[in-house]
């Protein structure tokens, strides 16, 4: 599949409390650069954490330059430009989903890069 064809679709909790389908512009998607999946080239994993399945994760929101600035952070990381970030913190929605309350945009990312699970913390 040639990447101009990858449409990334994601869940995302709507405000009456439902989960949808949402779709990352293709736009957005093209400008971001794929980033392995090695969690800890781009997290601090020295707290306790879970690595929770990306299809178990539901998006709070997605913001376009959020998404493009979370790229450029989380490469700059793995090169040790800058600090790690923490894992994303979640909540549970029950039924064995998480709404990621910080880290939306990192989230994005690591779909975009096709990843399979994420360091997360609860709440």
């Amino acid at each position: 599949m040639k990447a101009e064809e990858f449409s990334l679709k994601y869940p995302t909790l709507q405000p009456d409390g439902a989960v949808v389908e949402s779709q990352l512009n293709r736009e957005i998607a093209a400008t971001l650069v794929r980033l392995p999946d090695d969690p800890s080239l781009y997290f601090d994993l020295s707290e306790p954490h879970l690595l929770i399945p990306l299809e178990q994760l539901v998006n709070a929101r997605a913001r376009e330059r959020g998404i493009v600035n979370a790229n450029r952070h989380m490469l700059a990381a793995a090169k040790g430009n800058q600090e790690k970030r923490k894992p994303l913190t979640v909540q549970s929605l029950g039924n064995e989903l998480w709404l990621v309350v910080d880290g939306n945009s990192t989230l994005l990312n690591a779909r975009h890069s096709r990843w399979r699970a994420i360091p997360c913390c609860t709440r």
